[in-house]
């Protein structure tokens, strides 16, 4: 038996429920949705001028890696597809599909052609969702990442697109919040203007006062002191406010990440009189965003209602949101979320693979699936210690990622529904799917021959001379299964032993990975999140960079992510990009797998709720979207 049939069939009768598990707490994959997902009034919503990705506009086929990126201007003018098979009841699926054609199927840009839009949207109903309450809603602690999981009651200076409106979720598209895209009339200077008649929540200590340009001035002074988002704001110099409608904000030095990273939802802008009333921001959450916290409890689930001087109309004039209300409640086990979804008591569930998503679609074939490009910041991968003998040997490590069979860990662990992983976003140079095998050099291919011989140059002829640690990251799910896998093959090809440790709790995987405690090779999750490369460059691999988890010290890479960072010119960005992508996988300084796609999953009447390469919604930084949902019943 091939080992992708040999694992699938292994595997298919324990694998657990991913994100349902990771919405109610319950994986590394979870706790990373809540710490890093976001999202954006979708195009509908949008009353600022929108503008694509630099790389969606500007990318060319000789700055892309291969073939021509597709963009959001070209998703823009997409006609309408002959036959619209967004649920199985239409056209059923039969699970023999390839991705290609499941991925072009269920697409987010056919979105906008479904039947509701016609007439829609309407207003009124309460979406209900799976979620939970986070552990502080203090904006500028150090676990203020989590909360970009409840953007909704909140606003930014710019977002991203979102929502079924959106030219293509699978390639971002920046556009504006509480202002419009800034102008930009020198390479260190932002001016962005403030949209009209914005105002607070009615609620004390603000009382629904309108916003002005000294509110946005307090937050980036108080952001630049935050753990968490004192890095988005450490090369700002100034921050000016001519008048009380415009905020001018000056940098030391031109940076290219700048406005990518303004729109994490990280960037949510509170309240002056909030932080400094007793109790803080901790007290609850109260912005200007489109619903008011009505309160919830932790791991039961909380509620919202509308904003009902929220600014935002949607494109033809109708107030937003849209929604009466939200409710999301907290349930841990994956098999009640499923009843529950199945059951009709939310809306909307992400299944945790395809034998979910199509376990969903024999029981109800008239649900609207989304498949979504995966996140290049949520991915399992293998760090390894390049401090530490084999694995400061770059022969060993290349010898490793040869012995990786992934389209075995592809058909065996994904059942096809995966691409090949790399931690760079690729939608910057206008790439609407996956890296593609040819794209990741030659270290991603499976050759067992080379292996050896690598290994051989090395010193070894039979394994690495010792058992090495793998450190796991979660004890079941597909990352499990995953790394299961790897090393089978890492002993079945090249004859390594591994010590499998898996941690007792997700605290513990944490303390390993962050403070670096692993002995030798360790599953990773954590790839960014950000909105813009250089988290995935610098960040990752510059010798001085505090995100730079792996110890990586290649004075090649210093050079070429410090200069990315200030590169306007986006072509010449890519170029360079590209230069860092190609040593860093030359020199095996991390093992790739896989990367699964995202499905989404909603009943027919559901409007708005789409996934983005970035994001998930309506839990995570998706969230923001939900001032653009809407229910057709």
């Amino acid at each position: 038996m091939a080992n992708g049939d040999y694992w699938r069939q292994t595997l298919l009768s324990r694998r657990v429920a991913r994100r349902s598990a990771l919405v109610s707490g319950g994986s590394a994959a979870a706790l990373f949705l809540a710490a890093c997902s976001g999202s954006n009034n979708n195009k509908a919503a949008s009353t600022g001028k929108t503008t694509t990705n630099a790389s969606a506009t500007t990318a060319a086929a000789a700055a892309a890696p291969t073939g021509a990126p597709l963009t959001n201007a070209s998703a823009t003018t997409a006609a309408a597809p002959s036959q619209l098979y967004l649920d199985a009841k239409s056209k059923p699926v039969t699970g023999k599909e390839t991705i290609e054609e499941l991925r072009e199927r269920f697409a987010q840009k056919n979105f906008k052609f479904l039947p509701g839009w016609k007439n829609g949207p309407k207003s009124g109903g309460t979406l209900r969702f799976i979620f939970d309450l986070p552990t502080s809603w203090d904006l500028t602690d150090a676990g203020a990442a989590q909360l970009a999981s409840w953007a909704m009651f909140h606003n930014k200076l710019v977002d991203f697109d979102i929502g079924d409106l959106s030219p293509n979720t699978n390639i971002q598209t920046l556009v504006g919040d509480l202002a419009d895209i800034p102008q930009q009339p020198d390479p260190q200077t932002y001016i962005f203007k403030l949209k009209p008649g914005i105002k607070w929540q009615n609620l004390p200590p603000v009382n629904g006062r309108a916003l002005v340009a000294d509110d946005i001035k307090y937050n980036i002074e108080t952001y630049q002191k935050a753990p968490t988002q004192g890095p988005i704001y450490r090369d700002v110099d100034q921050v000016q406010t001519p008048d009380a409608n415009t905020v001018v904000i000056k940098l030391k030095q031109p940076a290219s990440y700048f406005l990518g990273n303004m729109a994490e939802p990280d960037n949510l802008i509170f309240a002056r009189e909030q932080h400094q009333a007793p109790g803080g921001l901790g007290t609850g959450p109260i912005g200007t965003g489109a619903f008011i916290y009505s309160g919830g409890t932790l791991h039961q689930g909380y509620k919202a209602r509308k904003n009902p001087d929220y600014f935002k109309k949607d494109r033809n004039g109708k107030q937003l949101p849209y929604l009466d209300g939200i409710e999301a409640v907290y349930i841990a086990d994956p098999d009640a979320v499923a009843a529950a979804f199945r059951s009709n008591q939310i809306d909307q569930t992400t299944p945790a693979d395809k034998q979910h998503w199509l376990d969903f679609l024999k029981t109800n074939p008239a649900l609207i699936t989304q498949i979504c490009t995966p996140p290049p910041s949520a991915q399992p991968y293998y760090a390894v210690n390049l401090d530490k003998p084999p694995f400061n040997d770059v022969r060993v490590r290349q010898a490793l990622s040869l012995a990786i069979d992934r389209e075995a860990i592809l058909s065996g662990v994904y059942d096809g529904m995966a691409g090949y992983g790399y931690a760079q976003d690729q939608s910057y140079f206008g790439q609407e799917w996956p890296w593609t095998k040819d794209q990741l050099g030659k270290y991603v291919n499976f050759d067992v021959k080379q292996a050896k011989q690598l290994l051989a140059a090395a010193g070894f002829t039979n394994g690495l001379g010792r058992p090495i640690d793998f450190h796991y990251l979660v004890p079941s799910g597909t990352p499990f299964d995953n790394q299961q896998l790897v090393a089978d093959q890492w002993k079945r090809n090249l004859g390594v032993e591994v010590n499998n440790i898996v941690p007792p709790d997700y605290a513990t995987w944490l303390d390993q990975f962050f403070s670096k405690k692993y002995s030798d090779v360790i599953m990773a999750w954590f790839a960014g999140p950000s909105l813009d490369p250089d988290a995935y460059a610098y960040g990752a691999l510059n010798s001085k960079s505090t995100k730079n988890y792996f110890h990586v010290n290649d004075p090649q890479l210093d050079e070429l992510t410090q200069a990315q960072r200030s590169e306007l010119d986006t072509k010449k960005r890519q170029s360079i990009l590209q230069q860092i992508m190609q040593r860093d996988l030359d020199q095996c300084y991390r093992l790739w797998t896989l990367n699964g796609y995202k499905i989404n999953v909603r009943y027919p009447y559901v409007y708005g709720i789409t996934d983005q390469i970035h994001a998930w919604c309506p839990q995570g930084w998706g969230s923001k979207g939900l001032e653009a949902a809407w229910l057709d019943k």
